[in-house]
């Protein structure tokens, strides 16, 4: 809330001439105070430099820091005393003999017996350095006494000059103006940041271009804008947050009795950083690894869809490979070569040879195979049927009871659109398993060919039902003249004969109509014939009935047998 008041506070101009000064300073203190911590003694490391050998030694162990800094470090145990227990004892003993009225620094003196040099202030011991302490730090006893007693001697004093009043009074006084540059520098921000928001909304129309996707604007002005408002908000809190985490530091850097915490807090952001960059900069090599595997990878794919393209456009042909094939050709290579290289790139990800990392693969391993055992079984039947050429987009077919063109043909499933207007979805796995047939393959050349079947009595002479099916499929519209139309006789039943109308035709996809047409036309051929199409059933008895026979193939002069009926 205080700082949202803040920013909406007018200052007067004059502002503008301090700001550049504010903001030098308010850098120039925080680079100090972390130059600062990064000169003192690491946290858990102890350098000794011997005056006779000038051997360097530097070693893991507990750090002695009674101040917050550690001064030194402790490696042995002792006894019962382990090293982080003897590093604690001699944090309390430093820190009474720092808060004593009456230190005298010549009273720190080492003392030589016969297991250690101890470093001792009046009648306490402070430290004691034994044979395992210089055995860890590659020195001997002597060395690493004074080196200790050289760090307490400094540390002591130096603690007694932070905390006395007048160094106190002028870190608080510096640690007041911090926290003022700290207002005024948010202040700024917030005025920046609302000056280029304004500035962003004036520049929509003049720097922004909308970015489309064929007809989709995915990416319109509106929402650049929304974007770009939304990146300058964050941007603007990581700032104040960057602003209050340096003078949070440096104040409690300031003051001797936070300066500990200063350093612990300073240390959770640089030490997370610095792991960070050291383990991007070790990871180079596999990142650069994968790049050139990426890039070899991206460089076949081209290749595969150059080669694609050419055999669709028919520019590049091969022997027993036809056009229809090259997509789902390259579908299939194409996965192989991400599957082969997510094989090669494994490996060099990071932390693929975790536990957690291996887990996890498995399980989504596992949850595939066990939830995809049907789309497998589709796709492998849709792959079958791309490479069988069972039929393809637009093509009419009769797929067990259903009847349409296929309008989608993917590796799971086919769409399929009636004559009703009906979207019929079929599993690949159904269709393999099904008589699939295509009235389009041969219709372009050969022409498709379409049959209706009437029957007709013995009565009326066959020629003349020929020539009247015939004349009934040359008047229908779509029904090729060359090839001719044709007539069988399928079947000579009991009281019917039936006729077999055979017509071509290029149009497979207009059947129901071309069917309703040629019906139509076979009822006026025949109405005009006088022929009647209905299929006769008799019930007489033969004896004195007419015979059933054209009248033109009866005998001449004959004359049906008298019906008799005798009673005795």
């Amino acid at each position: 809330m205080i700082i949202e008041r803040l920013a909406n506070t007018d200052f007067k101009p004059a502002m503008k001439q301090i700001k550049p000064v504010l903001l030098l300073a308010f850098l120039i203190l925080f680079a100090c105070t972390t130059a600062s911590y990064a000169n003192n003694d690491s946290l858990t490391s102890v350098n000794l430099h011997s005056t006779e050998s000038g051997n360097h030694v530097e070693a893991a162990g507990a750090p002695v820091a009674p101040f917050g800094t550690p001064i030194f470090s402790i490696f042995a145990k002792v006894g019962p005393f382990s090293a982080a227990d003897r590093a604690r004892l001699n944090e309390q003993q430093i820190r009474s003999i720092a808060e004593s009225p009456f230190y005298q620094s010549d009273s720190i003196r080492v003392f030589k017996s016969e297991l250690a040099y101890a470093i001792m202030y009046g009648e306490a011991i402070i430290t004691s350095v034994f044979d395992e302490d210089a055995r860890l730090e590659h020195s001997t006893k002597e060395i690493v006494a004074r080196y200790r007693e050289v760090k307490i001697i400094h540390a002591i004093q130096q603690q007694r000059k932070s905390t006395n009043l007048g160094a106190v009074l002028k870190n608080a006084g510096i640690s007041i103006a911090l926290l003022v540059t700290f207002i005024l520098l948010i202040v700024m921000v917030n005025r920046f940041f609302r000056l280029l928001s304004r500035k962003m909304i004036g520049w929509q129309d003049k720097i922004m271009k909308v970015m489309r996707l064929k007809e989709y604007a995915f990416f319109n002005k509106q929402r650049q804008l929304v974007i770009l408002l939304v990146m300058l908000k964050v941007m603007r809190w990581l700032i104040i947050l960057l602003l209050f985490v340096a003078t949070v530091v440096t104040i409690f850097f300031l003051l001797p009795w936070t300066k500990s915490y200063s350093i612990t807090f300073l240390g959770y952001i640089i030490n997370p950083l610095k792991n960070i960059l050291v383990s991007i900069w070790q990871y180079l090599p596999n990142l650069i690894t994968i790049a050139v595997i990426l890039f070899v990878v991206r460089l076949i794919i081209r290749l595969f869809k150059f080669l694609k393209v050419e055999i669709e456009k028919e520019t590049l042909k091969i022997p027993g490979f036809y056009p229809d094939w090259a997509l789902p050709t390259f579908n299939i290579f194409r996965v192989l070569i991400v599957l082969f290289s997510i094989v090669a790139i494994w490996p060099y990800l990071p932390g693929s040879n975790s536990q957690v990392f291996q887990g996890v693969s498995v399980f989504l391993g596992l949850v595939f195979s066990l939830t995809s055992a049907s789309a497998l079984s589709n796709f492998m039947a849709g792959l079958t049927l791309t490479y069988t050429r069972a039929f393809k987009l637009g093509d009419r077919v009769k797929i067990g009871d259903v009847t349409g063109d296929i309008i989608e043909k993917s590796m799971l499933v086919t769409k399929i659109k009636t004559i009703k207007n009906e979207e019929i979805t079929v599993p690949n796995t159904k269709i393999m398993n099904t008589e699939v047939i295509n009235y389009s393959t041969c219709a372009p050349d050969k022409g498709l060919i379409l049959h209706t079947t009437v029957t007709i009595g013995y009565d009326a002479p066959w020629r003349i039902i020929h020539q009247l099916l015939i004349d009934a499929a040359l008047q229908t519209n779509l029904i090729l003249k060359e090839p001719a139309p044709f007539v069988f006789q399928t079947a000579l039943n009991d009281f019917y004969v039936s006729y077999q109308l055979n017509a071509y035709t290029r149009a497979p996809n207009e059947m129901a109509l071309i069917f309703s047409q040629l019906h139509q036309n076979i009822q006026d051929s025949f109405n005009k014939a006088g022929v009647e199409i209905m299929s006769p059933h008799y019930g007489a008895i033969r004896d004195g009935n007419t015979i059933a026979i054209p009248e033109e193939n009866r005998k001449p002069g004959y004359t049906p047998d008298s019906f008799n009926i005798k009673q005795h």
